[in-house]
Parts: C-alpha cells; sequence; structure tokens
C-alpha cells in the first residue's frame, strides 16, 4: 500500500486534496502555474551567476554567516578581505550585514543546495530542473489552447533536446557560487509569483485572457526580468505590493464578513516581510495601506481592528527579533547603525564607524542617535522638491542618457528612465484625461452595485497611487543616481505600472479583441528586432553605454507610438488592431532587450546557470567590451 493511500484511510484525508489545495492557493488555477513556469524558464536563459554591484558581496557574506548558524559575518568569503562592503555594520566588534528577510529564506536553499551536491551534480539537477520547467509551461499552454498531446511533444523534446546540449558543455558548479545561488533562487522565485499575483487579480477583475497577458507583460515587459535573478530587494518588494493589491481586493470583494475580516488580516500581514526586508519600504507600505483601508472598510469594529492588529505584529515578529539580537533594540534595524569601515574580519583592526551622506531610499546609513522621524520628514521634502526640478524629473521618468553631475567611472551611459525600462507605461498618457472626466462627474468610493461598499477595484486603485506616491517621496531624491539601471529604486511601479496598463479601457479592448495582434507584434519584435539590435552593436562596435542607449533611443519611439495609440483610441476609438500590435511590439522591445543584455552586455564573470547561455554569451564576447564597465561591477 502506497504512502497516499495509508494517509487516505488512516485518516480519512486524501493528499491528493491536499496538493490541489496548495496548488490552488499557490497559483489560482493552472494558468498561474503556467505563467509560473514560463517566467522561470525565462529567467533561467539568461541567469548569470556573477556579484553585479558591490553591496551583493554583503548580501553573499551574511548568508554564509547565517547557514553556519549566526547572524553576524565572521568571515569575508565574497569581496574585500576586510569585508568592509556597502550595508555592512558594526556593533560591540561584529560585523552585520542587511535585508535579513531574503537572506533567511535564502538558508533554505542553500542548505538544500549542499545537500544536493553530496548526491547528484548540482549542475546537473538545476539544468534538469530548468527542463522541467519547459516542459511544464508547454504542458499548460497546451491546455489553454486545447492542443495538449501536440504541446507536451513539443516542449519534452525542446526541454529534452536543451537538457542534452547543456550536459555536453557543462563544467562542474563550484561551490563558491552555491550562497549566490541560493540568493538568486528567493529574488527569482519571488518576481515569478509577482506575475502569477498580477494575473489573479486582473482575471479575476476580467478575464483570463487579460490576466495572462498582465502575467505575460510582467515576465517579458518589464523590468522585473532584469532584476529577477539579480539578488537585491527589489523584486521581493514588488511581489508583495502586488500581494497588497490582490488581498485588498479579496477584502472588498468578499460577501461573507468572516471572509473579508481574512484578506484584510493578510493584507496587513505583507508589510512584515517588507520590513524585514527594507524598513523604510516596510513602513511606507502600511501607511499606504491604512490610508486606504481604514476609509473604505465595510467595518472598523474593534474585533476587526483585533484581527488585523494581531496579523500586523505577527509579521513583525521577525523583524523585531532581528533587531533585537543584533542591536538590542526591536525597532532599530541593521540601517540605522554605524557603518563598518574597518579591519575587523582581517584582523588588521577594529575600525569602523558611522557613515554619512546615506539615505533611507539609498545605503539607509546614519547615526543611531539621529532623528528617524526628521530623517523621513527631510527626504520627503526633498524628494517632492524635485518634482519642481524638470530636467531632473526628465532624466527620471522620460530620458536618461548619461549624468554630468558623476564621474566617468560612475556613468557608463548604462541606466535608464522609467520609461525607457517600460515602454508599455507610454499608455498611462491618458489618465489624466480620465481623471478630468471623472472630476466632472464626481467622484464616489461607495458604488450602488456593492451595496454601498467601496468597489474592490476602486479600493485598489486608490491604494496603488498612495502607494506610488509614498514611493516617490522615498526615493526620487536619491535620483538619478549612478548604478540605476532601470530607476531601480522606483522598480515597484513596474508592478503597478502593469495594472495600470490594464486599467485602460482602450488596452482591454484591444487585447480582448485582436489578441493575435498582440502576439504578431511580440513575435515580430523579437524574431526581426533581436537579429537587429545584435547586428547593430556588432556593426557600429558600441561600447556598453551606446548599446543600451540605442534600445532606449528605439524604446522612446515605441513609447510615444503606445502613448499616441491609446490617446487615439480613447478619443474616437476603432483602433483595435492597431493598438494590440503595437502593444505587443512594446512588450517585445523589452523582451529583447533582456534576453541581449542578460546574455551579452552585462554578465562580468562568464558563467551562467545554464551552460549553453554561456556558450552563446562566448560566441558573442566582441559584444562585451570591458573596458567599458565601471570598476565596481
Amino acid at each position: 500500500m502506497s504512502v497516499r493511500e495509508r494517509v487516505s484511510l488512516g485518516t480519512g484525508f486524501d493528499t491528493d486534496d491536499l496538493g490541489i489545495a496548495v496548488l490552488r492557493t499557490a497559483f489560482g488555477n493552472y494558468l498561474g502555474a503556467t505563467l509560473f513556469l514560463t517566467a522561470l524558464a525565462w529567467f533561467g536563459l539568461y541567469w548569470r551567476l556573477g556579484f553585479f554591484s558591490n553591496d551583493q558581496f554583503t548580501f553573499a557574506n551574511t548568508l554564509v554567516g547565517v547557514a553556519d548558524g549566526h547572524l553576524f559575518i565572521d568571515r569575508a568569503v565574497y569581496g574585500p578581505a576586510s569585508g568592509a562592503s556597502p550595508g555592512t555594520y558594526l556593533v560591540d566588534g561584529r560585523v552585520y550585514g542587511r535585508n535579513y528577510g531574503i537572506v533567511v529564506v535564502s538558508a533554505v536553499w542553500l542548505v538544500a543546495l549542499e545537500a544536493v551536491s553530496l548526491v547528484a551534480d548540482v549542475r546537473v539537477v538545476v539544468t534538469g530542473l530548468w527542463s522541467f520547467t519547459v516542459i511544464g509551461a508547454a504542458a499548460g499552454v497546451g491546455v489553454w489552447l486545447d492542443r495538449r498531446r501536440l504541446c507536451v511533444l513539443t516542449g519534452t523534446a525542446v526541454g529534452a533536446a536543451v537538457f542534452v546540449g547543456n550536459l555536453l558543455v557543462a563544467t562542474p558548479l563550484s561551490t563558491y557560487w552555491y550562497p549566490l545561488l541560493a540568493l538568486q533562487f528567493t529574488t527569482t522565485l519571488a518576481a515569478a509569483f509577482t506575475a502569477v499575483v498580477l494575473y489573479r487579480l486582473v482575471s479575476r477583475r476580467y478575464t483570463d485572457r487579460l490576466g495572462v497577458a498582465a502575467g505575460l507583460a510582467a515576465v517579458f515587459a518589464t523590468p522585473l526580468g532584469f532584476w529577477a535573478s539579480l539578488p537585491k530587494r527589489h523584486s521581493v518588494t514588488a511581489l508583495f505590493v502586488v500581494c497588497v493589491c490582490y488581498t485588498l481586493y479579496r477584502s472588498r470583494e468578499a460577501e461573507s464578513p468572516v471572509v473579508a475580516r481574512r484578506f484584510r488580516a493578510l493584507t496587513y500581514a505583507w508589510v512584515g516581510p517588507v520590513t524585514w526586508v527594507h524598513a523604510p519600504e516596510g513602513f511606507f507600505l502600511l501607511v499606504a495601506i491604512a490610508a486606504v483601508d481604514l476609509p473604505t472598510a465595510r467595518s472598523n469594529g474593534v474585533r476587526d481592528l483585533f484581527v488585523v492588529g494581531l496579523a500586523l505584529s505577527v509579521s513583525l515578529v521577525p523583524f523585531f527579533l532581528t533587531n533585537l539580537a543584533i542591536s538590542g533594540q526591536p525597532l532599530q534595524p541593521p540601517r540605522l547603525l554605524p557603518g563598518y569601515s574597518g579591519d575587523v574580519l582581517s584582523g588588521d583592526g577594529t575600525a569602523g564607524g558611522p557613515e554619512t551622506g546615506g539615505s533611507i531610499a539609498d545605503d539607509g546609513q546614519s547615526s543611531a542617535s539621529g532623528s528617524i522621524l526628521s530623517r523621513i520628514l527631510g527626504q520627503f521634502v526633498a524628494s517632492y522638491a524635485v518634482l519642481l526640478d524638470p530636467e531632473r524629473i526628465v532624466r527620471i521618468f522620460l530620458r536618461h542618457g548619461y549624468t554630468d553631475s558623476l564621474a566617468s567611472s560612475e556613468d557608463a551611459a548604462v541606466n535608464l528612465s522609467v520609461l525607457e525600462s517600460m515602454p508599455l507605461l507610454g499608455a498611462i498618457v491618458v489618465y489624466p484625461l480620465f481623471a478630468t472626466r471623472r472630476l466632472i462627474r464626481g467622484v464616489s468610493l461607495r458604488k450602488p452595485h456593492f451595496g454601498g461598499r467601496t468597489d474592490p477595484i476602486t479600493a485598489v486603485d486608490a491604494f496603488s497611487v498612495v502607494y506610488v506616491v509614498l514611493l516617490f517621496g522615498l526615493a526620487l531624491t536619491t535620483l538619478p543616481l549612478h548604478h540605476m539601471f532601470t530607476m531601480r529604486y522606483l522598480h515597484p511601479l513596474y508592478a503597478v505600472g502593469i495594472y495600470w496598463v490594464i486599467r485602460i479601457p482602450a488596452v482591454r479592448r484591444a487585447l480582448e479583441t485582436a489578441g493575435r495582434s498582440a502576439v504578431a507584434g511580440f513575435g515580430t519584435a523579437v524574431l526581426v528586432g533581436g537579429p537587429l539590435y545584435l547586428c547593430a552593436i556588432a556593426v557600429g562596435d558600441l561600447v556598453l553605454g551606446e548599446a543600451v542607449q540605442l534600445y532606449a533611443l528605439v524604446a522612446l519611439a515605441v513609447a510615444g507610438a503606445v502613448g499616441c495609440w491609446a490617446l487615439l483610441d480613447t478619443a474616437v476609438g476603432g483602433f483595435e488592431s492597431v493598438g494590440a500590435a503595437v502593444l505587443g511590439i512594446a512588450a517585445g522591445l523589452t523582451a529583447v532587450y533582456l534576453l541581449v543584455s542578460g546574455i551579452t552586455l552585462f554578465p562580468d564573470t562568464g558563467e551562467f546557470l545554464l551552460p549553453l547561455s554561456r556558450t552563446v554569451s562566448e560566441r558573442f564576447h566582441f559584444m562585451r567590451l570591458y573596458g567599458s564597465t565601471p570598476s565596481y561591477w
């Protein structure tokens, strides 16, 4: 008798039902699971192993310490021998890192990798898992298209062929990369789940077709794919922001007060993980939730607020315990501790002290004696003052180019503005028109067809706007800055941006009525635009900054086309096919940049998760000019 049968007969509990329940909770349905697998397969193509920025040395060294059973860094395995990399702090002669919310979770993956290495080659196992994601994604597409057999056979053939190809060129994966790979697992899974949550939110409000479009756009047409395999906080914070959108919607949609209360509590529970990763972003996420939730809740009775407060408090326990263990103060995160700049780890001294010039949104390093509130208010004032500087606003949101105020070693023109990073955002140019119409009609959060309750989508709209406004207050004063690439401090904006684009009626009409045009536009952009981009880089002998800025100029032009179509269709209608094609081209253009930049432009070690990706990268070595790369990469 199998284990499953024994469990089922002995307890009356069917393990098949358990598996279905787990899958439904995580992905919603097979479409969500298919999107998840598709995202992992795509990210794996350009998943590079290397330290993209020097603060990643901090995360890897911190993970090594956590895996050894303590929170402090006792040896500098990565980076300088002193261990003095950005994000390290000195407390009572011990060096600590930050982003413990990511590091602690990644420790689980690190232990798993080390366990696997005892019985199998990690490179072969990981490559095999990637091939299975391809097969699984193909099977899901087959169900969607009612061509399951054909798609499974095709996916299996492709997955098997790529697996064999990877084995033919594979080299053993050094244990040196295990901590980095564990961190990358965490951020990549977060990026993949972001697409799933967007699908679930959009499909719940509209249709599966639009939900799938939102999920695919998040994977292929936003910087979510750029940062997926880079072990920084951005993918994780973006995930929890869209989780808030989803559970906030469910709390307003639910007919049962019990169900509504459950999702409302879960909305506040997302604050804890974000705070554990980056305390300022967690704080402002809480402010944005409360600002929308309290005025629009169906009830703010004692019982409701108690459940909400309990969920929030429990979610913050890991944050409090980590702070208590490091600084002795539950409300003092590592970012508010004295920065480490000495040689404690190398044994040459114990120098260390406060670092100055940081900001809450950037390194967040300040003396613990400083006033946190005054720093927050000061940063908000400075950030919103940026709105009065047209040149900086243009650099941040429209056209970045070179930053004259930065040293040449800090700026290789590899930074992109928000619009250059995501041309699909050109469609939101229609929102001022919507706002004008809404003001003329009058604004109300209460909808008659919801029994006087707040329309769920209106609550999500309000939250997304409040959150982005607070995000600007947290980050604008630090922008533009070197090493931003896609204005990464505004990273959650791209996930929210997908939601904003889908909310535009013209976009929904185009995708619903002319989906084939969107697919054709995407395919054309990838199949034609990819080779053209590679040829332009090779023929023009472009350095890194020139290659990135070539994409930026084309992306701006396409974003302009998206905006013009959105305005025209919103005003007069009747251009759905053209609009779908333009949207597809915009998405395909970003996908081309993600793939080309990941494989040929930015890799600095020549090492990839997939051996075939390394081989392809080596064939295009003439496009990767090491001399154009800033020294800190």
